[in-house]
This record gives C-alpha cells, structure tokens and sequence, in this order.
C-alpha cells in the first residue's frame, strides 16, 4: 500500500492527513487519480495553468524530491508520498 501524506493546505483540502491505496504506476498517474478524487480545489493548489506543479509545491517520494524520478519510475509497494506547500515570505 502506498501510504500518501498530506500536509498543511493539502491537509485541509482533502480532510485527510494520510491516505493508504493499493496503487503501482508512475507519480502522473497517481496525481491524477488523487485530482479525481479530491477535485479542483486539490488540482488547483497543486498544478499551474499549465499542468506542471507549481513552483511551492513539493512532492517527497521516500523522503526524495519527486523532481528527480525520471516519468517512468515505479511508485508502489511500500513507497511514502508527503504532499505539501512551501512556506515563503518576504
């Protein structure tokens, strides 16, 4: 089961703080089942208009930023998703 965590703003969109699913494919294919499954609000916080993750958002795959796994990596098994926005200020 892939365990996903969501933190701060994903937290109080989905309602959840983690979701366990049997899930095995690539990390596009498991946003997008959790856009299906949370809804614009979740699409909205996470992806730019031009569908890439906006700038603040991170992705943790086992504790690795997801911006290096290359697209056809494997996430499944036991693997740890952290969702979450980046704190910034000026």
């Amino acid at each position: 089961m892939v365990n996903i965590k969501f933190l701060a703003r994903f937290k109080e969109i989905t309602g959840e703080k983690t979701l366990e699913i049997d899930y095995t494919g690539n990390l596009s294919g498991l946003i997008d089942l959790l856009i299906n499954k949370y809804g614009n609000a979740f699409k909205e916080a996470l992806l730019a208009k031009n569908g890439e993750f906006k700038d603040y958002i991170k992705i943790l795959v086992n504790g690795e930023d997801a911006n290096s796994l290359e697209s056809e990596d494997t996430i499944g098994g036991d693997d740890e998703i952290v969702i979450f926005q980046t704190i910034a200020g000026g």
